[in-house]
């Protein structure tokens, strides 16, 4: 286990009473990987509050066509 290399992890910016909300896109683009998948929270260092409210807001806002469902990423 010499060679094992650990993953480094973003640390976001939220306060443990601060709320997420679904038209907030450019805070909900930050929690979005490029493929558009929604970070998990060993990631995003998110409570489990904050990622339930960070997984409504997402799907509020594909819903609402503010966020794309799916991203296509060109090699």
């Amino acid at each position: 286990m010499a060679n094992a290399v650990k993953n480094k992890r973003q640390v976001f910016k939220l306060k443990p009473n601060e709320t997420i909300d679904y038209k907030q896109v450019d805070i909900l683009l930050s929690f979005l990987t490029e493929h558009g998948k929604i970070k998990s929270r060993r990631t995003t260092n998110l409570t489990l509050k904050q990622q339930r409210q960070l997984s409504r807001a997402v799907k509020r806002a594909r819903f609402l066509d503010l966020l794309p469902f799916v991203t296509c990423v060109e090699n």
